[in-house]
């Protein structure tokens, strides 16, 4: 087995300070809006890798429904506690929350249909154990949509070309659909 790293999450007061960020940005960037684009269907099982405070964790657990599943994975305490505090308001129990303090997540293997990591690449510091670790949950034929965050496109395309356990599908705009190598 390999060992991961360990990663520090930021500090409580710093990620308090984006919640009101992300509140504010989300009244001009609709998340509802990028929903549209993401390949969700009923019964999918979804990874919300670097979920943060679930802007897409909870529409995404109503769009997959009772029969799907939805992990939402990050580093923050802060950031499960919210979608803990969310899904409880809005009655989902198709929510599982997951604190990493490294890139594994705990989850099973080839079990997810679908990894979202959105906003969150600029903030990672070993790529090659991150996408090490999609590629280990993701289905064969799963699906990555990623959006490179505060980082140029072109960077994020050489970060996912040179891990070598993805190629990209298609750009949808800033969005990435990525798809796994075989035989990795």
């Amino acid at each position: 087995m390999i060992m991961d790293k360990k990663i520090e999450p930021e500090p409580d007061a710093v990620y308090k300070i984006n919640i009101w960020f992300y509140k504010f940005t989300d009244l001009i960037w609709n998340p509802q809006r990028r929903l549209k684009k993401i390949p969700i269907k009923e019964g999918m099982v979804v990874v919300d890798y670097g979920c943060g405070p679930g802007r897409y964790t909870v529409p995404i657990a109503k769009l997959v429904g009772p029969k799907g599943k939805v992990f939402a994975v990050d580093i923050q305490p802060l950031a499960v506690k919210t979608i803990k505090e969310k899904a409880s308001r809005k009655n989902i129990i198709n929510i599982e929350t997951i604190i990493v303090s490294s890139y594994n997540t705990g989850i099973s293997g080839s079990i997810a249909d679908l990894v979202l990591l959105i906003d969150t690449l600029h903030l990672i510091n070993d790529y090659h154990a991150l996408f090490r670790e999609i590629y280990r949950i993701l289905k064969p034929d799963g699906t990555l949509f990623m959006d490179p965050g505060h980082m140029k496109l072109s960077r994020a395309r050489e970060i996912v070309e040179n891990t070598n356990f993805f190629k990209i599908l298609e750009w949808r705009g800033k969005d990435m659909l990525v798809a796994p190598k075989v035989n990795q």
